[in-house]
């Protein structure tokens, strides 16, 4: 899982990275992390725990408990990255994303030859409020095994993103689909890193808050697609899961929980915001996509 160092300029200091976790019991509220340099340190814990003390899904009034954690990153142990580009689909109900959705599991499946259904079933059990909760991501291989790192899932960290490239983000979404909330930044981050896998196909995703109902999928060669009204209201189960295009081994399983939870990535780059697109379009423009990378045709 090597992966050459970007040259950027950048100056040769050491980062920091940041977590925060808020929560009340045993109920999880808020989460969220960043790879700073110590000069933004400061900024980004106050930050954090301004974010965590104010979570929306702290209803009971009663003021969370906050575990932030701060850790030295060497300057040399960083990989550099670009975030993926941003598609939005136009969807005015819950039943034309599934149906959009269901269309592109069916044209990635047809495409790599595997089968998705396993991921669909995933899909109906966290729309029906019966996926079992777990604090990270599974995986899926194409003969539909699905493999939950150490029973709980693997939880995607250690990661951030250059300040400028934050602030001229969240300016520009403003006035776009995919939404100006840091909500829409650490899942950008996410689906950018995980994209970074060997062997990536796709990502799925449902938020656990029964507030939020946008979902997103990240495709390879493709991007992240932001999906509005994925759940309905008030459904608090939720997921990620990634696909990949072959079996690991047991040693390749371990590098791809070290790459996912411990390789730290700083994003150094970002690409387009695309405007919003019906489905027929974005359904087109994916099987266009293909397999440009190594070759393969589109689906016919």
């Amino acid at each position: 899982m090597r992966e050459e160092k970007e040259e950027t300029g950048l100056p040769e200091e050491d980062f920091f990275s940041i977590r925060m976790r808020a929560f009340s019991g045993e109920k999880h509220l808020s989460g969220g992390e960043d790879l700073v340099e110590r000069s933004a340190l400061r900024d980004r814990l106050l930050a954090l725990t301004e974010q965590g003390l104010t979570s929306s899904r702290n209803q009971d009034g009663v003021l969370p408990s906050l575990n932030i954690r701060v850790e030295p990153v060497k300057n040399s142990s960083v990989l550099r990255k670009t975030l993926l580009p941003v598609h939005c689909l136009e969807s005015s109900s819950h039943q034309e994303t599934l149906s959009f959705l269901s269309r592109v599991l069916e044209a990635i499946g047809s495409r790599e030859s595997i089968d998705t259904s396993s991921l669909g079933r995933w899909l109906n059990d966290v729309l029906n409020g019966t996926e079992s909760g777990l604090s990270g991501a599974s995986l899926f291989f194409p003969d539909g095994e699905r493999w939950i790192p150490e029973n709980r899932g693997v939880r995607v960290t250690q990661f951030g993103m250059v300040p400028a490239i934050r602030q001229t983000l969240l300016e520009e979404a403003k006035n776009h689909p995919a939404g100006s909330g840091r909500r829409f930044v650490d899942a950008l981050q996410i689906a950018s890193k995980v994209a970074g896998l060997p062997d990536f196909l796709l990502e799925l995703c449902a938020s656990d808050n029964p507030e939020y109902t946008t979902g997103y999928i990240a495709l390879r060669n493709f991007g992240y697609l932001r999906l509005p009204l994925l759940k309905r209201a008030g459904n608090s189960s939720g997921g990620r899961v990634i696909l990949l295009s072959r079996k690991l081994d047991e040693r390749e399983r371990a590098h791809a929980v070290s790459y996912l939870s411990r390789t730290p990535v700083l994003f150094t780059g970002r690409s387009r915001l695309f405007p919003a697109s019906t489905g027929e379009c974005l359904l087109g423009k994916i099987v266009q996509k293909g397999d440009e990378v190594d070759g393969k045709p589109g689906i016919s």
